[in-house]
């Protein structure tokens, strides 16, 4: 007889743990948005305006072809941000939301700094729906802001900030099948030609000073998430 009276505070503390978790990636998301439509399309301006542009290239770049199925793949990215919504908890979504508008600033920076020029030469392939989505991605999107990967930089934090959350919770297939999913995109950025090599390395070069330098802040025993 006791049972409802047990599970009703358990319901309202599950409830209210997860209201603020709502919150809190509402918030951070907020102001990733802002950081990042205020710094990439500025910076890509700027990139466009300047007469000297780096070329960052490998030998490999050479090797990588078009793959233009791979743009799904691409535009994935867009829901894979949002699974810290569901995936991720306080305090670790606060250090998330710091680590991404941290890495858009000093991405920012670097594409100011050091405007690249792409090597691939932008091709619209001929088939639909793929020759639709080039041409609007070419039309949006100058190729400039490469090094390093904003793309990948986002993509590989929300990665790591999942599995930091979902790993001690035994949900390794989860863990398994985030990493892939991630470097998928990863790959997707090159062999559909948004990005170089280096511009991956130094992305992930990027995230693991990130990681380091912003750690998620130690909760009060008290407010410890089951």
């Amino acid at each position: 007889m006791t049972e409802p009276a047990t599970t009703a505070p358990q319901n309202h503390k599950t409830q209210v743990h997860s209201s603020r978790k709502q919150r809190g990636f509402v918030f951070w998301a907020v102001w990733v948005l802002i950081a990042s439509y205020a710094v990439y399309p500025t910076a890509n301006w700027l990139a466009s305006l300047r007469d000297h542009r780096y070329d960052f290239l490998t030998p490999w770049d050479a090797m990588i072809p078009l793959v233009p199925e791979f743009i799904f793949v691409y535009f994935s990215f867009f829901p894979f941000l949002l699974l810290p919504l569901w995936l991720v908890q306080q305090p670790v979504l606060s250090a998330l939301g710091k680590r991404q508008i941290a890495g858009t600033l000093i991405c920012g920076l670097v594409f100011v700094l050091f405007p690249a020029n792409l090597a691939f030469e932008r091709v619209i392939p001929d088939a639909e729906p793929y020759r639709s989505i080039f041409s609007m991605m070419f039309l949006v999107d100058k190729p400039h802001n490469l090094l390093p990967s904003l793309h990948i930089v986002y993509t590989a934090l929300t990665c790591l900030a999942v599995c930091q959350c979902q790993w001690p919770k035994g949900r390794a297939g989860l863990c398994i099948a985030i990493v892939l999913w991630s470097v998928a995109i990863c790959a997707s950025t090159m062999l559909v030609h948004q990005h170089h090599v280096l511009d991956v390395v130094t992305a992930l070069l990027l995230v693991a000073v990130l990681c380091v330098l912003i750690r998620p802040a130690a909760e009060p025993l008290g407010l410890a998430r089951p």
